[in-house]
């Protein structure tokens, strides 16, 4: 079974994954994808994931609408590390980005958070472009898990939430220099970004005494959606 990225060239998502020798129809988006954007045509490979780990190889047996695919092999893929993203209000209009380039580099979770400084403007609207940004980013990328869009909620519910978590980092120009930090650790890792406007001192101490090591990705200070897509590709990195 090849890896996502060496998958047949088209590579597309289903809600879920029959098993080999099972015949499949996809939705209207992903069949307009794989035969308007791929330009897949009948007889053609095709690599197929659920967003949850399972990927197969399957074969375009029709290119109508909807689009039916037939499956040859199907494999759940198991992963030792996980992500989980903490982000405070970036400046506006720059978190479709963000939220795009996390899900590129493997985040599973993308939780907005508020702060004493800050906080996220509740939109249904918004929360669903961005489960498609992850979606599409999800193609992009070749991966199997898709990245899980979350409600904005409290610093201290996601604080406590990272308790269990084998590692929770906080980005901080002041903090140890990323290369001088292990980025490879088993398990679940929490990545963790202030708003715009930055962590008041309250929220710093309280994230040293939940054990948030400070970590430093660049010699200047960087913005929000930078910093978070930073803090990603080097936890990535280490994979």
């Amino acid at each position: 079974m090849p890896s996502p990225v060496d998958a047949a060239p088209s590579y597309v998502w289903a809600a879920a994954i029959p098993v080999a020798g099972s015949r499949i129809a996809l939705d209207e988006q992903e069949s307009h994808y794989l035969t308007k954007v791929c330009r897949a045509r009948a007889g053609e490979g095709v690599t197929l994931t659920d967003g949850r780990g399972a990927l197969a190889r399957a074969i375009v047996i029709e290119t109508g609408e909807p689009v039916t695919l037939e499956m040859e092999d199907v494999q759940q893929l198991a992963r030792e590390r996980t992500a989980t993203w903490l982000v405070g209000a970036p400046e506006r209009g720059r978190a479709d980005w963000m939220v795009e380039k996390l899900a590129e580099l493997g985040v599973d979770v993308f939780q907005p958070i508020d702060t004493e400084r800050s906080r996220w403007a509740p939109s249904e609207v918004r929360l669903e472009r961005w489960a498609r940004l992850a979606r599409a980013a999800l193609r992009q990328s070749r991966r199997c898990y898709e990245l899980s869009v979350c409600p904005p909620r409290d610093l201290a519910e996601g604080v406590a939430d990272a308790a269990k978590a084998a590692k929770r980092y906080v980005a901080d120009l002041a903090g140890t220099p990323s290369g001088r930090l292990i980025s490879h650790a088993a398990g679940r890792t929490v990545g963790l970004v202030g708003p715009a406007e930055g962590f008041s001192t309250g929220e710093r101490h309280r994230l040293t005494s939940a054990g948030f090591v400070a970590i430093s990705l660049a010699d200047g200070r960087l913005r929000t959606e930078t910093a978070a897509i930073g803090l990603a590709a080097w936890w990535s990195g280490g994979a």
